[in-house]
C-alpha cells in the first residue's frame, strides 16, 4: 500500500475546507472543528469557549475542482453531404447494426442506461462504440442535439473506464433548414496506443486493490474497503493531471472530486457491485460529483471526497491526530445527501431510504439517545484497539443536541478520556448529526 503522503501534505490543497465541490457559500453545510480544554481556557490559537461556557469552532470550507464534459457544435457540418458517404464511414468505424445490438445487451444492468428513455437506447450504444474505437465524425441514429447530450451524459456516467474522453463535439447536416444528420466525435486526450499503455497500468493497480479484498467479504463489506482503498492511494490536489477520470487516481495518486467517484465507480464494478457516478452540486457551491451504490437491492448514497478527512484546523489543531478516513458519507440516503448536495442528472435518481448498510448503523456507532455508558464503551473499544478517535452518529437532531450539550458545552467528555487527558480535537457535523473526538 502506498504511503499516505497526507500527513496533510494535501492539506494545502483542502486548504481550510473539507473537500471538494463548493465556494463556501453555505458554511453551515460542513462540518465544524474546534479544540476543547478541560478547564474552558485556551487551546491552539482559538478561545474554546465563548462567555457562556460553550466551546467555540472553527468552520471549514471546501475547495472546488469538477469540471463538465465540454459539448460544441461543428459549425463547419452545416452543409449538405453525401449519405452514402456517411454510411460507409460509420460502417468503416464498426458501428454496425449487429454491433450495435450486441452492445446495447451488454449495457443491461447499468444504472443510467437502464433509466433513460429507451428510445435513446441505440443511440447510447452508438457513442459508448465510436468512443471506445476513438472515432470521428461518425453518423448516429438521433437527429436531436439534445438527445444526443442526453445519451453522451449517460454513457460518461456509466462508463468510468472511457478515461480518455473528455467531452465531444457535433457535426449538424441540413437540407432546406432541416436537419438530416449529426455526426460525433468524441474530444480524446489520448491515443489509442496510449490508452492501452495506460489500461495495463490500471489493470495493475485493481489488481492490488482487489488482492487485499478480504475472503468471502459481502457487499456491503466490498463497499466499505473499496471506499477506503481509493481514499488511503489518493491526495486531494487540485490540478493534479487527469483529475476529471481515473488516471489521476490509479497512476497519479492525486485527483479532485470527479476522480474520486470514477474510481470507487470502476473499482466497484470489478467487484459487482453496481455503481454509477452522480453528478450535481454542493448546495451553495459549485460542481461536484459523488456515487450511487446498490448493496443487496437497496441504493445507498456513497462520497469518497468526502470521506477524505482534509481537515486544516485554524485553531492550531493538532492535525496528527486527525484519521484518514471519514465514514459520514459512507452509505446514505436520499434525505442525508440531499441537505448538502443535488443531484443534476439527467435521469431521475432512486429514493434510497434503506439504512441497514449505512457505516455508523452496520458498526454499531449510531446512538439512538444519550447514554453515557454506551459512549463511554466506544471511546474504550478506541483505546483497547489503540486507536485515538471516536466518531458516532445520532439518530435524530434531539439526541444530536443533547449529545452537543452533554459532552462539549458541560464538558462530561472528559470522563471518557483516559486519566490526564486535558484537551480533546473535535468535529460536529450539524447536517448529519455526527460527533467526531481525537484524543
Amino acid at each position: 500500500m502506498r504511503g499516505k503522503r497526507k500527513k496533510f501534505i494535501t492539506v494545502l490543497c483542502l486548504i481550510v475546507c473539507l473537500v471538494c465541490g463548493c465556494t463556501g457559500k453555505d458554511r453551515a453545510e460542513l462540518p465544524n472543528v474546534g479544540i476543547l480544554t478541560a478547564d474552558g481556557g485556551e487551546g491552539g490559537a482559538v478561545q474554546t469557549a465563548d462567555s457562556s461556557g460553550s466551546p467555540e469552532v472553527v468552520t471549514l470550507n471546501p475547495v472546488t475542482g469538477f469540471e463538465a464534459p465540454v459539448i460544441t457544435e461543428d459549425n463547419k457540418k452545416n452543409s449538405q453531404v453525401s449519405m452514402g458517404d456517411l454510411m460507409a464511414d460509420k460502417k468503416a468505424a464498426g458501428i454496425t447494426t449487429d454491433a450495435v445490438k450486441r452492445c446495447m445487451k451488454e449495457q443491461q444492468g447499468r444504472y443510467m442506461y437502464d433509466m433513460m428513455d429507451t428510445d435513446l437506447h441505440t443511440l447510447y450504444a452508438e457513442i459508448l462504440l465510436i468512443v471506445r474505437s476513438h472515432a470521428k465524425d461518425i453518423m448516429v441514429s438521433s437527429t436531436d442535439s439534445d438527445d444526443l447530450q442526453t445519451a453522451f451524459m449517460c454513457v460518461f456516467q456509466d462508463h468510468p473506464e472511457l478515461f480518455w474522453i473528455e467531452g465531444y463535439s457535433y457535426g449538424c447536416y441540413s437540407k432546406n433548414g432541416k436537419v438530416t444528420a449529426l455526426t460525433f466525435s468524441g474530444k480524446y486526450s489520448y491515443s489509442k496506443e496510449e490508452c492501452d499503455l495506460f489500461q495495463c497500468l490500471i489493470d495493475d493497480w485493481v489488481d492490488k486493490c482487489v488482492g487485499g479484498l478480504p475472503i468471502n467479504a459481502d457487499e456491503y463489506e466490498k463497499v466499505k474497503y473499496a471506499y477506503q482503498y481509493v481514499i488511503l492511494h489518493t491526495d486531494y490536489v487540485l490540478g493534479a493531471d487527469d483529475n476529471q477520470n481515473i488516471l489521476s487516481v490509479m497512476i497519479g495518486g492525486m485527483s479532485v472530486c470527479q476522480g474520486y467517484a470514477k474510481a470507487l465507480q470502476y473499482v466497484l464494478n470489478e467487484m459487482g457491485i453496481p455503481c454509477t457516478m452522480v453528478i450535481g452540486k454542493v448546495r451553495g457551491g459549485e460542481g461536484h460529483a459523488w456515487d450511487l451504490v446498490n448493496i443487496d437491492g437497496a441504493y445507498y448514497y456513497v462520497d469518497p471526497t468526502w470521506g477524505d478527512s482534509g481537515y486544516l484546523s485554524a485553531s492550531g489543531m493538532n492535525v496528527s491526530k486527525q484519521g484518514e478516513i471519514n465514514y459520514n458519507y459512507l452509505n446514505v440516503t436520499s434525505d442525508e445527501i440531499g441537505r448538502s448536495h443535488i443531484a443534476d442528472n439527467v435521469v431521475a435518481m432512486p429514493r434510497c431510504i434503506a439504512t441497514d448498510d449505512n457505516y455508523y448503523v452496520r458498526e454499531g456507532r449510531c446512538i439512538e439517545y444519550y447514554d453515557e455508558a454506551v459512549i463511554s464503551r466506544l471511546f474504550d473499544e478506541a483505546r483497547t484497539s489503540g486507536g485515538r478517535c471516536v466518531s458516532f452518529k445520532c439518530s435524530d437532531d434531539p439526541v444530536y443536541r443533547e449529545c452537543v450539550v452533554k459532552l462539549l458545552e458541560e464538558r462530561r467528555v472528559f470522563a471518557l478520556l483516559p486519566s490526564g487527558v486535558n484537551s480533546v480535537d473535535y468535529t460536529t457535523d450539524d447536517v448529519l448529526n455526527v460527533l467526531t473526538f481525537w484524543f
